[in-house]
């Protein structure tokens, strides 16, 4: 009799265990694919504000500013590419007319990697703040 419940134990942890890992993976694997959706569609565009610390060539140092999200008043690297919308009074620029100290906004998808400093991956637009280019 001892042995029939231990069984039955055994038996109905090992079904609840595997409906549980079977409800996770579902989950799982539904957020993910909706993660992938949403970056295949551009992802979510973040804007915030900052000032050139640096920039050589094609790489740009940033330090955020006060006004921003406490999350984005660090210090920031990223890479401009063909597809980085550049403007200053809706009129194109290009890269060489950023200069250290100038105001810009920086506008983004995907994500931030959580290195010193951060990490954008994916620029889409730079916006020249300043009065006069």
């Amino acid at each position: 009799m001892k042995r029939k419940r231990k069984l039955l134990f055994v038996v109905v942890f090992v079904l609840y265990t595997v409906i549980l890992a079977g409800i996770s993976f579902f989950i799982g694997n539904q957020s993910a694919r909706k993660q992938i959706e949403n970056l295949a569609d551009g992802g979510t565009a973040e804007t915030f504000y900052a000032e050139i610390s640096d920039r050589k060539n094609n790489f740009l140092r940033v330090t955020g500013l006060e006004i921003n999200d406490i999350n984005f008043r660090g210090d920031f690297v990223f890479s401009i590419d063909e597809e980085t919308k550049m403007t200053w009074r809706y009129t194109e620029i290009s890269v060489e007319d950023l200069d250290i100290g100038d105001t810009v906004s920086i506008t983004f998808t995907g994500e931030i990697q959580e290195t010193a400093p951060a990490k954008i991956t994916h620029v889409t637009q730079i916006q020249l703040l300043e009065d006069e280019k």
